[in-house]
């Protein structure tokens, strides 16, 4: 989106604060001692004194009745409390939990960071968002940041726009030959520091609370081999079995994402492994061979010479796309290091398209 869209887009949000002269922005400035981004300014002046953006908004300036935070006023509140050790920084928004988006005043972008004092301790509490404010805004406007930061966190939506991603043509690649499923499952059971296989029992719960049967690969893997960890990364999630985390098992996701009323993704589809990139892979249980779906709210991401400029390049910017490939072929991918440690998860779109045709199921209604 243009500046001049953002403002008329945010402009038209009803419930808004009005905005303010030009003169109180200059007084903000003045106490601050930085001039802010020019969209910013914009938005102040012609759309509204804070609310806008993520959920209830960001703060607004001096005067504004907005209650966005029970302790941050607004913004000189907002950057008087963190002046001494984070100058031109300013904390614009609150995610709860202690985690701010913060706007770097020193460049007109307004490039956004984030404060997550939760992290470890070998990383810095403020890191770069890789997105400057009026993409911040653009992605707040469509909701799709908030999905992202409800199905991951700030810091992979951080790493999910660290590059652009590949183009269809720029993307090098030949699908290998599908494997059998006892071929998949005798490859997988070779794999060292597997989990325990999953009882029955566990398997039949976790279809109960889903409420569709698990294709029938993925029910031989957890009831032959292991209950998930194989796959990408840190594996696949597994069904729930007492003793392990709640987050490594496809049935919590399934309770906060698909049970809510309105639910991310359609009646059978499970989330099944989280890139860690505000990337998820999901497996479609409505079909007995396990189509693969790609859940990338904030996507994709193309260098700006080649959003689709260019005679046969489609951009598809779904929330939710097919991955064009099965579970079986899924599998045979990662068995065949084409997820290995250097494969960027942003390019599975560009995968997908490269693969398009190949796979048994489309739908998503």
């Amino acid at each position: 989106m243009t500046e001049d869209e953002l403002v008329e887009a945010i402009r038209a949000i009803p419930g808004l604060l009005p905005p303010v002269s030009p003169e109180v922005i200059e007084e903000v400035e003045r106490v601050i001692g930085y001039s802010l981004p020019p969209l910013l300014r914009r938005l102040y002046i012609e759309a509204a004194n804070g609310g806008f953006g993520p959920r209830d908004g960001v703060l607004g300036v001096a005067g504004s009745e907005y209650k966005h935070h029970f302790e941050v006023a607004d913004i000189i509140d907002s950057y008087n409390s963190e002046r001494e050790d984070w100058p031109g920084m300013l904390w614009l928004f609150d995610w709860g939990c202690g985690i701010w988006s913060v706007m770097d005043l020193r460049d007109p972008a307004g490039p956004m960071w984030i404060w997550d004092p939760n992290i470890g301790e070998d990383e810095s509490t403020l890191t770069p968002q890789n997105m400057t404010l009026a993409e911040w805004l653009a992605e707040s406007l469509s909701g799709n940041l908030e999905k992202a930061f409800q199905t991951s966190n700030l810091i992979a939506i951080s790493r999910r726009r660290a590059s652009f991603d590949a183009c269809l043509d720029e993307l090098e690649y030949c699908p290998p030959e599908c494997l059998a499923d006892d071929e998949i499952i005798a490859a997988i059971s070779e794999l060292p520091d597997l989990p325990p296989t999953a009882s029955a029992s566990a398997v039949i719960e976790a279809e109960r609370t889903i409420g569709s049967p698990l294709p029938p690969l993925l029910r031989r893997l957890y009831l032959e081999v292991a209950n998930g960890g194989f796959g990408p990364g840190r594996g696949i999630l597994g069904v729930p079995t007492g003793g392990a985390y709640r987050s490594r098992e496809i049935t919590f996701y399934h309770k906060i994402w698909n049970a809510r009323p309105d639910p991310y993704v359609p009646p059978g589809l499970v989330w099944l492994h989280n890139w860690g990139t505000a990337i998820w892979s999901l497996v479609d249980c409505r079909d007995l061979a396990g189509p693969m779906w790609i859940w990338d709210p904030m996507g994709p991401y193309l260098r700006p010479d080649r959003l689709g400029l260019e005679e046969g390049i489609r951009v598809d910017r779904s929330v939710l796309t097919p991955q064009n490939m099965t579970l079986a072929e899924w599998l045979t991918e990662c068995l065949r290091g084409s997820f290995a440690e250097n494969f960027r998860p942003s390019n599975l779109r560009a995968l997908a398209e490269r693969r398009t045709g190949r796979a048994t199921s489309k739908r998503a209604t």
